[in-house]
């Protein structure tokens, strides 16, 4: 009789490795444990996943999927930024394995659709071609980044509401002026 097939079983593999993931981090996530969570067997889930980093990088890839659409959602720029530090406060494990994912996003070739919509959105609001946006995209994404993961680790409110605040407000300063940052 030939096997059969499981068609939720990779959704089953994500969502028992999200779990993992939140509750064990880095070191509860393995191949062993993700398929007992998921109710299947490590060799069953090694014919989906190669290795532990491929599974990473599909759970990596799902929470930028999340975020994204979230993204996507805001009808201003200003609200976008305000947004990706939200995501990263709400889901502190999730936003952690972005951090350790990045790599592989940055990679040449390699689609980056919350870039591409952001870069389209700031040549429709000042003028100009998308990729004129590149260089201030990529400092203003940097200075989230960086915000979003001190706001993750930092347990101190009062801190952590300082840290939001001084990036959102430099955000939308550098948004007012970003017809002046577009590069010629």
């Amino acid at each position: 009789m030939p096997p059969v097939s499981d068609k939720h079983l990779e959704e089953r593999i994500l969502k028992a490795g999200r779990k993992l993931w939140r509750t064990r981090g880095e070191s509860g996530l393995t191949l062993r444990a993700v398929a007992h969570e998921a109710g299947t067997t490590t060799p069953t889930l090694y014919k989906r996943f190669r290795n532990k980093q491929a599974l990473r990088l599909a759970l990596a890839y799902r929470f930028r999927e999340e975020m994204n659409a979230q993204l996507f959602s805001c009808r201003t720029l200003e609200e976008v930024h305000r947004r990706f530090l939200r995501y990263a406060e709400e889901n502190p494990h999730e936003y952690e394995l972005l951090g350790l994912s990045w790599g592989q996003f940055f990679s040449p070739g390699n689609p980056r659709p919350g870039r591409a919509w952001v870069l389209t959105q700031l040549a429709a609001r000042f003028g100009g071609k998308a990729e004129q946006y590149g260089a201030a995209f990529d400092a203003l994404f940097l200075m989230c980044h960086g915000t979003a993961t001190l706001l993750t680790v930092t347990d101190n409110k009062a801190m952590r509401d300082e840290i939001r605040e001084n990036c959102t407000s430099v955000c939308d300063k550098l948004l007012a002026n970003m017809a002046i940052l577009r590069e010629q």
